[in-house]
């Protein structure tokens, strides 16, 4: 088992034992590949959705093909062609006698490949200039999977990233190839609830019915209290469980947000966490945080920065448009704030949501919320 000196993650993943919780969501992801169910995995940022992905392929016996795709970079159908050849190779190796096969059909596809320099990790592109080229190397890659005699699973992350593709029809595409490969189990996975699902459950869309939808929420609080808790003893310290809360609570439940301040901790070395302990590292992260704010007031109109102060107050925001939002928060035009949402969501610094009471709009970003409280005198 691979060794760590701080248990608590910021990033990619380790092994089960740094992965807190998901028994339930795993179970059904499992379950939906055995059974081969596509799957639509959606939720806010940084709630863990790759790491979950990854925690299900570990616990994958060698008889199956992992293969994960990250979309988010991707700005055409080149980039996504590239990303997902990529992620095949690296998913295969050559020596295998699958491998051998796969690595001769790709490059029977002619692509440019290269290795790096210090990690001998395996690059590749594609020369092609018609659009009719591109579709056609794509859809020979992609077969090569339904080839092999190891059953495969391929999971794209941010898939709602193909919307803002120039190329037309990549949806249309990208569901024919798709369904005709019944032994291939497909994941999509992305962090913009509507821009996602809108995909997959309006009936004019190719991808609508496509597969089975999973929501994922924030991690049980007891659970999280408990995985905490339990990296802090193995090391004979103590976090008490009041302060664990008061973290999950503060941080909106974000699993991101949550590792960033238990890894704060822990590396305190100290063998009781105090409630100043826990004030002291969320100052100092929003500290460190405070230019990147600043800039981004500054590049922002006036009239942009009230709406996203008003956001971070107000915390969800369920009517933005309606009399009490707007007399509590001295906006005298609708008009503004919806403009303002709009450019606001298209940056990222906005995410549109749903729960249980109705849709609403909220800061994506937590640690800005609690440095816009915090400069407003309101930071509990």
């Amino acid at each position: 088992m691979t060794e760590t000196q701080n248990p608590f993650i910021t990033k990619g993943y380790i092994s089960p034992e740094y992965f807190c919780n998901r028994e339930k969501e795993s179970k059904e992801i499992l379950s939906a590949i055995k059974n081969r169910r596509d799957l639509i995995i959606y939720g806010k940022r940084k709630m863990g959705k790759t790491a979950l992905i990854q925690h299900i392929f570990h616990q994958l016996n060698k008889n199956t093909i992992k293969i994960w795709t990250d979309l988010l970079p991707s700005e055409n159908f080149d980039d996504m062609l590239t990303l997902t050849a990529q992620a095949v190779l690296s998913a295969y190796r050559e020596e295998d006698n699958i491998g051998k096969k796969l690595w001769t059909g790709i490059k029977n596809l002619r692509p440019t490949l290269s290795y790096d320099e210090y990690s001998g990790a395996p690059s590749i592109s594609f020369d092609i200039n018609s659009q009719k080229a591109r579709v056609k190397t794509f859809s020979e890659l992609i077969q090569l999977l339904a080839n092999s005699s190891k059953k495969v699973v391929l999971a794209f992350d941010e898939f709602q990233q193909i919307q803002n593709y120039p190329e037309e029809n990549v949806e249309e595409f990208l569901r024919t190839l798709l369904q005709s490969l019944p032994q291939v189990s497909v994941i999509f996975s992305g962090s913009d609830q509507h821009m996602l699902t809108g995909m997959f459950d309006n009936i004019d869309r190719p991808f609508y019915d496509f597969g089975q939808f999973m929501k994922l929420g924030p991690i049980e609080a007891d659970a999280y209290v408990d995985f905490i808790q339990s990296h802090f003893k193995k090391k004979k310290r103590k976090i008490p469980a009041e302060e664990v809360y008061n973290i999950l609570e503060w941080c909106n439940y974000r699993t991101f947000n949550v590792q960033m301040i238990a890894n704060r901790l822990y590396s305190l070395r100290k063998t009781s966490i105090t409630e100043k302990d826990v004030w002291q590292v969320k100052k100092q992260i929003l500290q460190e945080k405070e230019d990147l704010y600043y800039t981004l007031r500054r590049i922002m109109t006036k009239a942009q920065w009230k709406v996203i102060e008003a956001f971070a107050l107000q915390g969800k925001v369920y009517e933005p448009y309606g009399k009490e939002f707007m007399t509590r928060y001295k906006f005298s035009n609708a008009s503004t704030i919806r403009k303002v949402i709009k450019f606001c969501q298209s940056k990222g610094l906005l995410y549109h949501s749903s729960d249980a009471t109705a849709d609403y709009f909220e800061l994506d970003d937590i640690f800005m919320r609690r440095w816009i409280e915090l400069t407003k005198g309101k930071l509990r």
